[in-house]
């Protein structure tokens, strides 16, 4: 739509909507934190398939995921008591959102997005994939996430809302470039140069990302035909 050269298709997100989100845990929209329900992009609902190039058969089936998650979460509020935050929390939360704001030295959003781009956006990352380059790519999303991250800087708040925007695609990056090496096979727009053809006996699954308890990224196969435990 807004012209430039076509590219096979490709998404610089390495994803199509309705794979990213949170992962529902039934057909009501819930995920699994308690009272948090989710609908349309928010939703990793995985609503694609052959219907998904017809103009608005996105928006269709996002506002029918609206009602009926809207639904449920108000059915399970009623009753519910508004939990109570803590002073100190609250302080800590205002902290960690104006940090880079406050921060003197370090990088600016633009410059670490810009990074970011150069080593997700070349074809032979987003587009044809294979292990050694999809490797070497998250060796430099994970040098920005532990050493440039946390060095963000924010000249106003403009900058603000960035640099967290910019920390948000650091961590994107990092989940589906460990996603595109977990799943050894191709299919519809993730393509394996060293596993070209579909692999139904081990990968007729999605690949759930979480927070271990010890703080790390943890990826879990979710089989077609089952909502996560």
């Amino acid at each position: 739509m807004m012209g430039g050269n076509f590219v096979g298709g490709s998404s610089a997100g390495m994803s199509i909507h309705k794979s990213e989100g949170l992962v529902p845990i039934n057909d009501k929209g819930a995920s699994n934190i308690p009272g948090l329900y989710a609908a349309g992009d928010a939703l990793g609902s995985h609503m694609a398939g052959a219907i998904y190039t017809q103009v608005g058969s996105s928006l269709a089936g996002s506002a029918v995921q609206g009602a009926i998650a809207s639904e449920a979460a108000a059915e399970y509020a009623k009753g519910m008591t508004l939990p109570k935050i803590s002073n100190a929390k609250i302080k800590t939360i205002k902290e960690e959102i104006l940090a880079p704001l406050k921060r003197e030295k370090g990088y600016g959003p633009a410059w670490v997005t810009q990074t970011l781009q150069g080593i997700m956006i070349p074809n032979f990352v987003l587009y044809i994939k294979k292990e050694s380059l999809l490797k070497a790519a998250l060796a430099y999303v994970e040098e920005l996430r532990d050493h440039h991250m946390p060095m963000l800087r924010a000249a106003d708040l403009h900058e603000l809302r960035l640099a967290h925007e910019t920390a948000n695609m650091i961590i994107s990056a990092e989940m589906k470039l460990k996603a595109s090496l977990m799943r050894k096979e191709s299919r519809c727009s993730h393509y394996r140069l060293d596993y070209p053809e579909p692999d139904t006996k081990n990968w007729n699954a999605w690949i759930n990302i979480y927070k271990g308890h010890d703080g790390e990224m943890k990826l879990e196969k979710q089989p077609f035909d089952s909502w996560p435990s």
